[in-house]
């Protein structure tokens, strides 16, 4: 059983925007009896050679990704991104011991997760996360399709489809902004691609370039 606790991360000391107070607010208008945890610097305590290293660079999102792991490893419940919006109650997904969505019909995203405390496959995630920081830097959610693509026990392991938490994909539609009519019925959540801590284009696709030249198993 997941434990009704909802952790975010926010790093860096800027004030949050409008858009994440707003969607922060929404986990507790549906989920009343969840416990929010906001993680930050004062609060979040990581003696890691890898995240010290990438938050010294302020590469957030890197730091995030690592935080998120070791955060539902050590606690457990729901991780989500400050840009995910919840439309209803959390309380269907409890049953699972692991639960991520899709955000396309591929690719495995990290902004809203959800473990029971010390999962191992969420270790498993965490471990690779750590090895990537060391090299390439590769983003979550390909890391958790990685992982979830050799993992042969997936008992108590959900993987949504994509209408689930991500009805609406910037990256993979002509129209680049939600539409009334991309919600359906079974969406619990949906996640605003703010991009608050993103690299910046040309980064990103540099680090794209070097991993594919590199043969990288994630690609």
């Amino acid at each position: 059983m997941i434990p009704k606790i909802i952790h975010c991360i926010w790093l860096g000391g800027r004030e949050l925007p409008a858009l994440e107070r707003k969607c922060i607010e929404s986990w507790s208008i549906y989920n009343p009896d969840y416990k929010v945890i906001i993680w930050d610097e004062k609060n979040l305590v990581i003696n890691d050679p890898e995240y010290n290293s990438a938050y010294e660079k302020k590469q957030w999102a890197y730091c995030a990704d690592l935080a998120r792991m070791k955060i539902l490893y050590e606690y457990g419940g729901f991780y989500l991104d400050t840009d995910m919006e919840a439309i209803a109650s959390f309380d269907n997904l409890l049953s699972y011991s692991f639960f991520a969505g899709k955000e396309d019909d591929e690719m495995i995203n990290g902004a809203i997760l959800g473990a029971e405390k010390g999962h191992e496959f969420v270790f498993s995630i965490y471990e690779e996360v750590k090895k990537s920081l060391r090299t390439n830097f590769i983003p979550i959610p390909r890391i958790i399709t990685y992982i979830y693509k050799k993992n042969t026990n997936l008992e108590g392991i959900k993987i949504f489809e994509k209408e689930v938490f991500y009805p609406f994909n910037p990256y993979a539609s002509p129209i680049k902004q939600l539409l009334y009519q991309d919600i359906q019925k079974n969406t619990v959540a949906i996640h605003h691609w703010s991009k608050s801590w993103n690299p910046s284009f040309i980064q990103k696709c540099f680090r794209r370039l070097k991993r594919i030249i590199s043969k990288s198993k994630y690609y």
